[in-house]
């Protein structure tokens, strides 16, 4: 199983603390979350292609696996809609929710970033779990390097990566949700200046370029211990 083939590891490499903590105790670790090749992502400024009347985009991509995560926003995001202008971009599933328009595109590789361009806020709405509180917050990194604020359930890596009230929000509960989607949506200039936060956090923090010498000093290691 598992623990077996950890102890025949010299070095894991894990993308949070919560999986740090299995392998450690079968090997050493190194821990690089994500890492994102940040070169396809940009955004749109606020006010550039927007008018009066634009709704204002949430953007969430995944899978048919994950969409069901959408359900622990639903009420929140029918709340927040009879109050703004918005619509709800699912990337990578179908979905549908009453009172919310709702637009589904499917998932391409070559499109994920120019989808995600068109965003105002991006959504990572997740269950505490073993498996989520594994995961590495991709989503988290896609949206901030398109500049994107961010709403995520404090779970797992989650609250590692959101700077609460500097990138995005950290949302343990409904009322939370709905207050700071609202707050959200109701300011392009908040939305621009954590977006702008967002992306510097990921240039230096999650980014393919700044964690490959990271990962190269370690292998650098491993040979040179033989």
């Amino acid at each position: 199983g598992l623990p077996a083939m950890l102890s025949l590891a010299r070095l894991a490499v894990v993308e949070n603390d919560y999986t740090a903590d299995f392998a450690k105790a079968h090997c050493d670790v190194l821990k690089i979350t994500g890492p994102i090749d940040i070169s396809p992502y940009t955004h749109v400024e606020p006010g550039v292609a927007e008018t009066v009347d634009s709704p204002v985009v949430l953007g969430w991509i995944g899978s048919g696996s994950t969409v069901a995560y959408l359900e622990l926003i639903g009420p929140i995001l029918q709340q927040l809609a009879q109050h703004h202008r918005l619509q709800l971009l699912v990337v990578g599933a179908t979905y549908e929710l009453s009172g919310v328009e709702v637009k589904c595109k499917p998932w391409a590789l070559d499109e994920e970033a120019a989808d995600l361009a068109t965003c105002d806020i991006g959504l990572m709405p997740v269950p505490d779990d073993p498996w989520t509180r594994g995961k590495g917050g991709y989503k988290l990194l896609q949206y901030m390097a398109c500049g994107l604020p961010v709403v995520a359930h404090p779970v797992g890596i989650n609250a590692q990566i959101v700077e609460d009230g500097s990138s995005g929000f950290l949302a343990a509960d409904s009322d939370t949700w709905v207050q700071c989607l609202t707050q959200l949506c109701g300011d392009a200039d908040l939305r621009r200046k954590m977006g702008q936060r967002g992306r510097a956090r990921v240039e230096s923090d999650y980014s393919l370029i700044s964690q490959q010498p990271r990962l190269l000093t370690a292998l650098k290691a491993l040979n040179a211990d033989g």
